[in-house]
C-alpha cells in the first residue's frame, strides 16, 4: 500500500498491505496497524485505521512520535479516505525530514 513512498533515511518495520486507493472491496486490512517505518534520531512514523472496518465509519490516523513518546505525539492527523491518506503521506515525510534537519 505504501510501497511507492521513499523513506529515506528511514527503514520500514511494518507493512503488509498492498491496496490500491481505487479498491476499497477488502476491508479486513483495516486496523490500527497498518505501517510504521523508523526513523534515526527514534523518530518513528505510524499510520493506522481508527474506527469500525465493517461499517467504514472512522479515519487513518498518522502520527509522528519521538522517543516512544505516544501519548505526546509530534504530529497527528485525520484523514477520511485512502487518497486523503496518500496526501498526507507527502505531508508527514516531509515533516519527519524537517525535524531530522533542524
Amino acid at each position: 500500500m505504501f510501497e511507492n513512498y521513499s523513506f529515506d533515511p528511514g527503514t520500514v518495520t511494518y507493512n503488509p498491505y498492498r491496496l490500491s486507493p481505487d479498491d476499497m472491496t477488502d476491508i479486513s486490512w483495516l486496523s490500527e496497524d497498518m505501517l510504521q517505518v523508523q526513523f534515526p534520531e527514534n523518530y518513528v512514523l505510524d499510520v493506522g485505521w481508527y474506527g469500525r472496518a465493517a461499517t467504514l465509519k472512522g479515519v487513518f490516523r498518522i502520527y509522528i512520535v519521538q522517543d516512544g513518546k505516544w501519548e505526546a505525539p509530534l504530529y497527528n492527523e485525520e484523514y477520511r479516505s485512502i487518497s486523503e491518506l496518500y496526501e498526507g503521506m507527502d505531508i508527514a515525510i516531509a515533516k519527519v525530514r524537517a525535524l531530522l534537519r533542524s
